[in-house]
């Protein structure tokens, strides 16, 4: 059997997730964070979020 592998790169895939289950997210900067009572890096942000440096 032959082995294949695919990578598929979804960008801002969680942000976007977020900005369609609650539309009031729509159009506005998003990040997504992975510990929310600590310190924590942004996993993904949104492209409006992207537009004020957001990475």
């Amino acid at each position: 059997m032959k082995r294949i592998i695919m990578h598929i790169d979804m960008d801002a895939f969680f942000a976007s997730i977020e900005q369609n289950r609650k539309p009031w997210l729509r159009g506005k900067p998003v990040g997504v964070t992975g510990n929310p009572d600590g310190r924590s890096v942004i996993a993904t942000a949104s492209y409006e979020a992207r537009a004020f440096g957001v990475k």
